[in-house]
């Protein structure tokens, strides 16, 4: 079973770690202040309701907030009399528990000093006193439990309106449901403006957690620079925020809540009408209390907007040198986004091919690769901007990382330098417009191509040094880490479907689960699988492109041939040696694949090691739905791994429902990647930023 991807017990997000790695989550309910009102949810208490336990004898009721930097709550206390003498009476915690508990030793002296004690039926530890003193209509003290003490105001209240559950009293309450993965997680906002909880000068907005029974999160709001509303949870670890827009007609707040880097889809909208007592005209409903607070906000925040000052002269970028290298091109094109393109070239030396041609002289064995700069909207070369080398994944690609009709790399470009980020993204070596020598390559040639272009990046005019960093897909997931082992100075690694697991088994594992999702049984899986790794070990046993290695090739079939199954029932043939043989021609043919540089170093290469060897920021994401990199055995690899080394700070965070390229998909199977409308999944570029603004990397 997949675990949860969003642990949102609030106090630790979901990310698997920030290392030092824990699996560890702590409840909301720590925060409850449960040591000294905890007793009232205790079962051995009658639940008598809020309504009844108010009809009490008393003829005073008192309402105040117990104020902790975690939690708000309400307390009522109910009085027979705040007159010099014994008052009798009960202490009622409504947004924990309906249940109202007696007062017992009360007295009020001369000077109007109110105190008791409360000390419920079999729970001593959690008895507690109060002392305080009247002041007009307010009751100023102090409830002590244990030698621990919390500040507390009442005030009278004239009445008290009858309350339930749901409204806790409030004159607003907006509910909703984030949704992670298969688990609905309800949330409820509630918002206080009048007597006597709060008044319009001194409203109160609160955030419960209703699946974990934790209430009274206290919330500011304000307006961001986007003109979104920007409600904060300072209680809950991981800057939790919730980002919204307000509908037209001020009925719904549609937006993302926040905590830590990942973005989660949550529509909040207000429960029940304004009540008729409140109705500024009879029959005619009046506007939601926390509408109206927030609209007041958005006026307030226009009035008080200073009028922004012009932006630098983007001809005058365009004019602005870059240490460029090689050869002069093109000046920079700016998108209707306001973004700027401008292409680059890094030449490179082939290192793999002979120093002397066949003339016995030096052969050229210089190549270029071809990229674009993206630049973000009204870049300064003068100012210093962090950066980002993007790394494809395998295959010939272009910069773009161009997948049917889809160009994620473009995508994430642009994200990136809307956020403020120089990004760099250029085409494989032989792909496109970069020359060079593909089909002989391997990975560390790859890498080795990367760090080139990471280099450049780095004396790019206008980029911060120390902030440049690397993002890589699949294989570029290998390669990234690499070169933070090759180079220290690397700022940053955000890695896309990385494999941890050498590459046979990333292999082998990938097989398998398509198979599975196109219905081949257990059984054939199992035999495939086994025919699988012996291919694997004739490819690395042999030299590249050896002919020799087919004669084992088939003699590898034909020992297994009874147990093939389905896959020998799939070639034609009317008797048992043709099929043997065209699947042999068939098998022989594929295996080819297997013997190609680029395919014996990633079988044998172990990407563990890297690890080890660098300290920088790294986040890491796979799809729910990968097929051909599994999450969990490939996470699972990467917790063990960086437990060895306590500098690392890693964040490792599988997304519900994407799959290899980070789309929204059905199976995951690549043959989907192309019919999926979305390039990439639009939350997945929110977490890149949004992790690269916790790590400081951008602003």
């Amino acid at each position: 079973m997949i675990q949860p991807l969003i642990q949102l017990s609030f106090a630790r997000f979901t990310r698997v770690a920030r290392f030092k790695f824990s699996n560890k989550s702590l409840a909301l309910g720590a925060w409850v202040i449960g040591s000294l009102l905890g007793f009232l949810s205790n079962e051995a208490l009658a639940q008598s309701g809020l309504d009844s336990a108010l009809q009490t004898t008393a003829s005073e009721r008192w309402v105040g907030w117990l104020e902790t930097k975690s939690q708000n709550l309400r307390l009522i206390l109910s009085l027979s009399s705040s007159a010099t003498g014994a008052p009798t009476g009960s202490v009622t915690s409504p947004d924990q528990s309906e249940t109202s508990v007696p007062i017992s030793n009360a007295s009020i002296d001369n000077q109007r000093k109110l105190s008791f004690q409360v000390a419920p039926e079999g729970i001593g530890s959690a008895a507690y006193a109060f002392e305080g003193s009247f002041q007009g209509d307010g009751l100023l003290g102090i409830l002590e439990q244990s030698g621990s003490k919390l500040p507390i105001q009442f005030v009278k209240a004239s009445s008290l309106q009858a309350e339930d559950s749901q409204r806790l009293g409030a004159d607003s309450v907006w509910s909703g449901s984030l949704e992670a993965g298969s688990r609905k997680v309800p949330l409820r906002f509630r918002f206080y403006d009048s007597a006597p909880f709060a008044s319009q000068d001194k409203p109160r907005l609160l955030f419960d957690s209703l699946l974990e029974k934790a209430n009274g999160f206290p919330m500011s709001v304000s307006i961001n620079e986007k003109g979104l509303y920007e409600f904060s949870i300072p209680a809950i670890p991981g800057n939790a925020k919730y980002i919204a827009e307000l509908s037209d007609d001020g009925k719904m707040l549609t937006g993302k809540f926040q905590q830590g880097f990942l973005p989660i889809q949550l529509v909040m909208q207000p429960i029940g009408d304004v009540p008729a007592s409140e109705q500024a005209i009879p029959n005619v409903p009046s506007q939601d209390h926390l509408t109206t607070f927030l609209l007041a906000l958005e006026n307030n925040n226009l009035r008080e907007t200073p009028e922004s000052k012009p932006s630098l002269d983007e001809t005058e970028i365009a004019k602005a040198p870059l240490t460029m290298e090689k050869k002069p091109l093109a000046q920079r094109t700016a998108s209707p986004e306001g973004l700027q393109e401008e292409p680059f070239v890094v030449e490179r030396f082939d290192s793999r091919k002979p120093l002397l041609n066949e003339l016995g002289k030096r052969a050229d064995n210089r190549f270029e690769l071809a990229g674009t700069i993206t630049f973000p909207k009204g870049f300064d070369p003068n100012a210093q901007y962090p950066a980002v080398v993007l790394i494809t994944g395998s295959g010939q690609q272009d910069r773009d990382e161009t997948i049917g009709r889809h160009k994620p790399f473009k995508e994430i470009a642009n994200h990136l330098a809307s956020e403020g980020m120089v990004v760099l993204r250029y085409d494989d070596r032989g792909a496109a417009e970069s020359t060079g020598d593909f089909t002989q390559a391997t990975s560390l040639d790859f890498a080795e191509d990367a760090l080139a272009v990471w280099q450049f990046a780095r004396k790019l005019q206008g980029v911060d040094r120390t902030r440049v960093g690397l993002l890589g897909h699949s294989e570029g997931g290998i390669i990234g880490p690499t070169i933070a082992a090759w180079q220290r100075e690397v700022a940053f690694l955000i890695l896309i479907a990385p494999p941890i697991l050498p590459g046979s088994e990333i292999l082998s594992s990938q097989i398998d689960r398509i198979a599975e999702l196109q219905g081949v049984g257990p059984e054939d899986r199992a035999a495939a699988n086994s025919l699988q790794r012996d291919l694997q070990q004739i490819a690395l046993k042999y030299p590249a492109n050896d002919e020799a290695a087919l004669s084992d090739v088939r003699m590898a079939i034909v020992e297994r041939w009874e147990s093939l199954g389905q896959l020998s029932q799939a070639v034609s043939g009317t008797d048992e040696t043709t099929r043997k043989k065209q699947l042999i021609e068939a098998i022989s043919t594929q295996f080819k694949g297997l013997q190609s540089p680029w395919m014996r170093h990633f079988l044998a290469y172990d990407p563990a090691a890297n690890w080890v060897l660098f300290d920088c920021p790294v986040l890491a994401i796979w799809g729910e739905k990968d097929t051909q990199v599994l999450f969990e055995a490939n996470r699972t690899k990467l917790q063990d791994i960086i437990t060895h080394n306590l500098n690392l700070q890693a964040d490792l965070v599988v997304l519900p429902g994407l799959n290899h390229l980070l789309q929204k998909a059905d199976s995951g199977l690549p043959e989907e990647y192309d019919r999926i409308d979305q390039a990439i999944e639009p939350l997945a570029l929110e977490l890149f930023s949004n992790w690269l603004k916790l790590s400081e990397i951008l602003p």
